[in-house]
């Protein structure tokens, strides 16, 4: 991003309550200036891209010295972010907290500022902030220490407080990481592909705070347990285990909902995984239910807790679920009014995506067109897709290579075809991702460009039919029925 694009980002970033409370905020806090600054915040507001010249003439009074009224409003508009969201987050309420109570401490204010960290530490109690306990904790020890008021007693008393909240905190960053490393393994490779992956994958499974959940003693360190055992599940692609930790966690989430606002980012994706794994089972009442659920956040945390990140992941896994449930149900027509609206997001939320939720959706998208039998469309999708191959999520690119080699059958593009069977065979034994499904499929296809005449090709797809069937079952080799109807498109070359 350039240095001077930096204000215009920050103000496009701003939600409609935002910039009512910073023009009211700027009126406050630039006395004398305050028309010249609301003037030039709405001047790149207005804006669809950043235009400098334009702005510069448009805000005659600021342009002699433009970068340093660029650099004032900037910090002001951070300023009253700071002050509109400082009560938006238990966090941010404990921080306030934690700077007051320094303030009071350094006026030598003991009574007011012992107040102010006792409120501290309940929230952080509540809340599973040890890391504020502990620093909480030490600034009522160093006050001690410099009015020499402190005890034996309270010095013991201190550190049993703190080691306490270190022996927690440590449980709970344990399962984090243990979630995270998980998380980032599905990412990057997707299930397991084969036995040797699975072997891996359970020797990960033995480590003890992963068998063991007798540590737990917080709710945070039972949401990352959970979360662990979730996303384990879904590695190993066994979608039984998966629902009863979602179940489990749901339940958990569902006693507290004070919780929700504070741990929004693992309840959308708890939603999202709960969704998607009941897809695998046919419950499509409850995955609707879900995406309700999934809408009504904003009005059960409040509109403060809907940060933009907050947003963009709501986008990306309210829409990716839906075209999911499209998918899974062979239900395309009921997706294809939302692609217009999700293309024009996709264009807004440039850069702001999750990658490997952008990768999904638009691998969803041509899915969705492939099986209402838009292949143009599909196409244009998996081009997406194709000319910037990613470097996470193998499996889904895996299914946008086989999909695009199946569109350009359905096109008649024969010419090219073979050169393209070719690169996907390589870069498939690159990635030692040959197994029986591509070995069939990419066979099959060069069977049917030699196919004289529509008889001779009719055969050739009951035979193919006949040679998938028994890879349907298989874990190992049947990622790709999920997400195209391969079945489906078969059935219908037979039928012509």
């Amino acid at each position: 991003m350039k240095k001077k694009e930096a204000l215009y980002d920050l103000i496009k970033s701003l939600t409609q309550n935002e910039k009512r409370f910073f023009k009211i905020y700027a009126s406050r806090h630039t006395i004398g200036e305050k028309n010249n600054y609301v003037k030039l915040f709405e001047s790149i507001d207005k804006q669809s891209s950043y235009d400098e010249q334009k702005i510069r003439k448009n805000n005659n009074s600021v342009s002699g010295h433009f970068s340093a009224e660029k650099n004032y409003l900037y910090n002001l508009i951070l300023e009253c972010l700071d002050s509109y969201h400082k009560d938006s987050s238990i966090d941010r309420q404990i921080s306030k907290y934690i700077n007051v109570a320094r303030v009071l401490a350094e006026k030598k204010l003991d009574e007011q500022s012992v107040k102010i960290i006792e409120k501290a530490k309940k929230l952080s109690e509540e809340y599973n902030r040890f890391e504020n306990i502990i620093s909480l904790t030490a600034l009522q020890k160093n006050t001690g220490f410099n009015r020499d008021t402190i005890t034996n007693e309270e010095l013991g008393n201190y550190y049993s407080e703190i080691f306490l909240s270190l022996h927690q905190l440590n449980i709970k960053l344990e399962f984090n990481k243990i979630h995270d490393e998980l998380l980032l393994q599905r990412r990057r490779m997707g299930p397991v592909k084969n036995a040797e992956e699975l072997k891996d994958l359970k020797k990960f499974y033995n480590q003890p705070y992963f068998r063991h959940a007798s540590s737990i003693n917080s709710f945070d360190a039972n949401i990352f347990y959970l979360l662990a055992k979730i996303e384990y599940s879904r590695i190993l692609r066994d979608n039984k285990k998966c629902r009863t930790y979602c179940l489990k966690l749901l339940s958990l989430f569902h006693l507290h909902v004070n919780r929700i606002a504070d741990n929004i980012n693992q309840y959308i994706y708890l939603l999202n995984v709960f969704i998607v794994e009941g897809l695998y089972q046919g419950r499509r009442e409850e995955a609707d239910a879900s995406l309700e659920r999934l809408i009504s956040i904003p009005s059960l945390t409040g509109e403060k807790t809907i940060t933009n990140d907050v947003k963009v992941k709501l986008f990306e896994v309210y829409y990716t679920c839906k075209t999911d449930i499209a998918i899974k149900f062979r239900d395309y027509e009921s997706a294809l009014p939302d692609i217009p609206t999700i293309e024009r997001e996709l264009e807004k939320m440039e850069g702001l995506m999750t990658p490997s939720f952008n990768l999904v959706l638009k691998s969803n998208i041509a899915c969705v067109y492939f099986g209402a039998g838009q292949y143009k469309q599909s196409l244009k999708w998996c081009n997406k897709i194709m000319n910037d191959p990613p470097e996470y999520r193998q499996d889904i690119f895996y299914i946008v290579q086989m999909l695009y080699l199946l569109i350009h059958f359905e096109l008649g593009n024969q010419l090219i075809l073979p050169s393209l069977m070719k690169s996907t065979y390589r870069n498939l034994y690159k990635r030692q991702r040959v197994y029986q499904f591509e070995n069939i499929f990419l066979k099959y296809l060069r069977l049917f460009l030699r196919a004289e005449t529509k008889k001779d090709q009719k055969l050739l797809f009951i035979q193919f039919r006949e040679d998938l069937v028994p890879l349907i079952d298989n874990k190992f080799e049947n990622l790709v029925f999920t997400d195209i109807d391969i079945m489906g498109w078969i059935d219908k070359r037979i039928k012509l």
